[in-house]
């Protein structure tokens, strides 16, 4: 090194050189006096790394300086301020002049390997632009910080993700470079990317279930909820997910969820049915299966209430109470008259509504007529298969056939036909 030119040190700046430490750099402004006798304003900085074989070695880096700069008199201790992220030190062009101890370590790079190669040799290409742009917009402002995440390769050619600090301290003699702090964040982008994955998939099955999804805190205030849940009760989404369940309940439901709610927070999971009169006036009753929520430390969070609004079913139950019970047929009449799903309130009524002739009724089979009252009792079509002993195909084909000969469309349409008139023996 002494035989090349002379480098302006002292025997004692010189021996730290050689001696520098492990954990940091070396960094000194210097006037060294070439062979030809020229000399030239430099900045020095050195730094111990590890060789190809393992055996350590100095990589020395040597950028122009302003004549006029102030040269330094005290070592550069960048690398124990930055803690343990990975420091690395760019000049104006984006041209690497120092990378910290930890660069093998974190990325499998030798320090002999990336010093004087540009940094956005390292950077994903999809992400080479914004770094320049954020790169041109630190250099333009001294002193200026710039945060941006990034993924960048290592020396096995994967791609690690890395929260990447951009420092302009071209105006601090001490140090007159940019300095980029990295860290390592894949695991965490991993398992961010997971979550997001996670919830997405949530999203989408909370969308497409058919039943309600009803997320509740201990005081019964929505902390999620999905589409279903809001059609069920007839509110808007937005309303729903920031109000309370006793909000879109009649006081006497209120009070039987507020039960519910009570023993869910003793740990019961539990399957109940009830009636609420809805925020327009219609009486509906639900199927909810009621789950307790805990955190890892076992503090009750609240409970998932997954709803199926039964209420056709109950109506239908009570059309045959009706029917088969004259007394108690007033009795119910009185009570759910009012509420009666899909009714029509200027509908006929009372016996000769019931017995008002269907076209096509008597064009039905012994069998398509046994299957339409088992699908007025509530039963869906693979109960009726099984019950009969068919397959499910030859159910619907039946079901198809009873739609072509009265002329509906589907089942809600068979059953609202059908719900005031006695079927054929």
């Amino acid at each position: 090194m002494s035989e090349l030119a002379d480098w302006g040190l002292s025997p004692d700046q010189l021996a730290e050189f050689v001696f520098v430490a492990a954990g940091g750099a070396w960094t000194r402004d210097v006037q060294v006096t070439d062979r030809t006798g020229r000399r030239r304003a430099l900045r020095m900085t050195a730094t111990l790394a590890a060789g190809p074989t393992g055996a350590e070695e100095i990589i020395l880096t040597l950028v122009p300086v302003d004549r006029s700069a102030q040269p330094l008199t005290e070592s550069f201790r960048l690398i124990a301020e930055r803690g343990s992220d990975l420091v690395i030190i760019c000049d104006r062009e984006m041209a690497i002049t120092y990378a910290g101890p930890s660069l093998y370590e974190a990325y499998g790079y030798r320090s002999r390997d990336v010093i004087g190669t540009p940094a956005w040799h390292y950077v994903h290409p999809d992400e080479v632009p914004r770094l320049r742009r954020e790169w041109e917009l630190a250099l333009a402002t001294p002193g200026d910080h710039r945060e941006l995440e990034l993924r960048v390769r290592d020396a096995d050619s994967g791609w690690r993700s890395v929260q990447l600090r951009l420092s302009n301290l071209f105006a601090d003699l001490a140090i007159s470079a940019m300095v980029l702090n990295l860290r390592d964040v894949t695991e965490q982008r991993f398992l961010a990317d997971r979550m997001t994955a996670a919830e997405r998939t949530l999203a989408e099955f909370l969308d497409a279930a058919q039943e309600g999804v009803w997320v509740l805190d201990p005081d019964g205030r929505t902390q999620q909820a999905n589409l279903r849940m809001a059609e069920i009760l007839k509110v808007d989404y937005t309303r729903l997910c920031a109000g309370s369940i006793y909000e879109f309940l009649d006081p006497q439901a209120a009070e039987f969820a507020s039960q519910r709610l009570s023993h869910s927070a003793a740990g019961v999971r539990e399957l109940y049915e009830f009636s609420f009169i809805r925020v327009d006036g219609q009486r509906r009753w639900l199927m909810v299966s009621g789950v307790p929520r805990y955190d890892t430390s076992g503090r009750f969070l609240g409970s998932i209430a997954l709803c199926t609004d039964i209420t056709d079913r109950k109506l239908l139950e009570r059309e045959l109470e009706r029917r088969s019970d004259p007394v108690e047929a007033g009795r119910i009449e009185g009570r759910y008259g009012e509420a009666r799903y899909g009714e029509d309130p200027g509908r006929p009524r009372g016996p000769a509504a019931e017995q008002a002739p269907v076209p096509g009724l008597d064009r039905l089979s012994r069998r398509e007529l046994e299957v339409v009252r088992m699908l007025l009792r509530g039963d869906r079509v693979p109960v009726i298969a099984r019950q009969l002993f068919v397959s499910q195909s030859t159910v619907r084909n039946h079901l198809s056939s009873v739609f072509r000969k009265l002329r509906v469309r589907s089942q809600q349409e068979l059953i609202v036909l059908l719900r005031e008139r006695s079927l054929p023996s």
